[in-house]
């Protein structure tokens, strides 16, 4: 299973929300997300800046 699965797969358990997420995930579920996220952010922020194609 790829990080994305992961991921997805959790934020569906969550029905999307941040707030369960927060609240009743576990730290690694939790981790796991929010790991995914600022990945993603990062990415997103170089290719906006030209670093990353």
């Amino acid at each position: 299973m790829t990080e994305k699965e992961q991921v997805k797969q959790i934020v569906e358990k969550y029905n999307k929300s941040v707030a369960a997420l927060s609240d009743r995930a576990t730290a690694k579920e939790f981790k796991i997300v929010m790991k995914y996220v600022a990945d993603q952010a990062n990415l997103r922020q170089r290719k906006l800046v030209g670093l990353d194609k």
